[in-house]
């Protein structure tokens, strides 16, 4: 179980927090404590913390000795720090299976939409005038995307133009985000105006997300950072005040 604030507090004195917050790595402390306190750190086994350094070697580009002997040095790690670093993410996997398992489903229903993935194709245009005559001559048949972006990249356009996805509706301008979820397949959609721009865009395919394995692990490793969360805003207030007052009795 996490410790009381009050801990964390007798460990950081004001002058500590202080220093930590100037610098602005208060908060990134308050996490890595909180996480760790939160864990289930149990011992993995030999194949599993093998598995657990090859892959944190790959997260951090680390693929040779010399490149991992650096990285130790460089952040002062012993070999059982570094195995707790590569632990980590498997401990929160399964601290995090083992603590919101059960409630993985209804937090993936509250999210759902966001996971949803589309694919579509579309035209940036400068104005409202150029994207409602590309809408035109796509829905007549004059032309098609590809002929219609390269001459729009011709002209000085290229961003924005071409198929995007498989991508999360999360990530979707929100203009466009509702046309796309409310069409089928194959829907040439009407300009939409996404900040100083106008998009043309043809639906091309939506794929609902599914709550499988991964999503479930997803969830569970969610709400998991959403309880250290928690606690890091807590205790942050709590820090933060005990060290303004302890300033303002020196000053008096």
């Amino acid at each position: 179980m996490p410790e009381d604030p009050s801990t964390t507090r007798d460990i950081l004195d004001s002058s500590t927090v202080d220093v930590l917050r100037r610098h602005g790595v208060l908060r990134k402390l308050l996490t890595s404590q909180a996480t760790e306190e939160l864990l289930e750190t149990d011992r993995l086994e030999p194949d599993e913390l093998k598995a657990a350094l090859k892959s944190y070697c790959q997260r951090n580009n680390l693929l040779t000795k010399d490149l991992l002997q650096n990285h130790c040095k460089s952040h002062g790690f012993s070999q059982a720090d570094l195995d707790w670093h590569a632990s980590l993410q498997e401990w929160i996997r399964r601290t995090s299976q083992k603590r919101f398992g059960s409630k993985a489903e209804l937090h993936f229903l509250t999210r759902k939409e966001q996971f949803d993935q589309v694919t579509y194709s579309q035209l940036t245009a400068p104005n409202q005038f150029l994207a409602q005559e590309l809408f035109l001559r796509l829905n007549e048949g004059e032309a098609n995307f590809g002929e219609l972006a390269s001459q729009l990249r011709q002209s000085g356009h290229a961003k924005g133009q071409g198929r995007f996805g498989p991508i999360p509706m999360s990530k979707v301008p929100t203009p466009l985000a509702r046309p796309l979820r409310s069409n089928s397949p194959g829907t040439l959609l009407e300009p939409v105006q996404v900040q100083s721009k106008w998009l043309v865009v043809r639906l091309e395919q939506f794929q609902p997300s599914q709550f499988d394995e991964a999503m479930k692990q997803t969830m569970c490793s969610e709400l998991f950072q959403l309880e250290v969360e928690q606690l890091v805003d807590e205790r942050l207030v709590a820090l933060t005040t005990t060290s303004t007052s302890s300033n303002s009795r020196h000053l008096n």
